[in-house]
């Protein structure tokens, strides 16, 4: 009879119960509101809060191409309450480029991606630059003159234009934003000639830019004059990825709880509006694919880093 009592304990038995966040939970943002990242994070806690009666607030920690908000989350304990919304400047360039106060492959969890989105160049509706060839020869006619805004210092966009003008041999301008919200103001505004950034969805849908080449490998849904930098044999072109990332070290139901939220909501119809807004592509990768493809991006980044000649 012991023995069989010593037997009774079953796997459902000793399953751990499911976890959900026990208070509000942060949503750290690396940019500034009204940019890319801050729209999907905005929206998954509005969301959240409906589908789990989760109290999610977003977090913007602005600042050093993101990284300031990466460092937050990959310092936060790993109890669940603390995600961001990852991109590739403070995960594939920052760390590579300095000396960043986390690794991007061992100090962070991967949960999802849910979207990828194209990087263009693009300049007012109004602009006399009418297409990329203009781009080009306006900047060969004006050498230093032109100046092109991006959404961080030595961000994502940053490198692939730079890289792209270096190839061209053309002096051009580039002028650094806390966020690509505040790099569309200044063009809207006309203190730059244009803006190399992920979240031109709403100032295109107003009609308030035009699009001149996609830094990304894939041409852009809707835009499909737009040539890409892969197609003009460039030597970087790389697809720009949202998705979420949380502390190294949570536990299995924790990571299980947020896999599965953001996937969710991924599939979401609010999600889909808003991923066209942004004229990205629902993209959902779970934690397993979502690092290994952030393990392959940052190597094949850092030998394009190598690769190129000093700025």
């Amino acid at each position: 009879m012991l023995l069989a009592a010593a037997a009774l304990p079953t796997a459902p038995a000793l399953a751990q119960p499911a976890w959900r966040p026990e208070r509000a939970v942060s949503i750290v943002v690396g940019f500034a509101p009204g940019g890319g990242a801050d729209m999907i994070a905005r929206g998954f806690a509005d969301w959240a809060r409906g589908a789990h009666a989760v109290n999610a607030v977003v977090e913007n920690r602005t600042g050093a191409s993101g990284s300031i908000a990466t460092e937050r989350v990959a310092r936060a304990a790993p109890d669940g309450h603390t995600v961001s919304v990852a991109v590739p400047s403070p995960i594939w360039v920052f760390p590579q480029l300095e000396r960043a106060p986390y690794d991007p492959l061992r100090d962070l969890s991967y949960l999802a991606q849910v979207l990828t989105q194209p990087c263009p160049l693009y300049v007012r509706a109004d602009s006399p630059i009418r297409d990329w060839d203009a781009f080009i020869a306006a900047a060969r006619a004006r050498p230093g003159a032109l100046r092109w805004g991006t959404s961080a210092s030595r961000g994502f966009a940053e490198i692939l234009v730079s890289t792209a003008m270096r190839h061209l041999n053309l002096d051009t301008v580039s002028v650094p934003y806390r966020g690509g919200a505040e790099a569309i103001q200044a063009l809207l505004g006309g203190h730059i000639e244009a803006v190399a950034s992920s979240d031109f969805g709403p100032a295109l849908g107003a009609g308030q830019v035009r699009l001149l080449v996609e830094s990304g490998p894939l041409r852009i849904p809707g835009q499909e004059a737009v040539p890409t930098f892969r197609e003009l044999g460039y030597p970087l072109s790389l697809s720009v990825f949202y998705g979420a990332i949380a502390p190294a070290g949570l536990p299995a139901p924790v990571r299980a709880w947020w896999e599965r939220a953001w996937l969710d909501y991924a599939a979401s119809g609010a999600f889909r509006d808003l991923a066209g807004r942004m004229f990205g592509i629902v993209a959902p990768l779970d934690g397993a694919a979502f690092g290994a493809a952030v393990r392959e991006g940052h190597a094949g980044f850092g030998r394009a880093l190598a690769a190129m000649p000093p700025a």
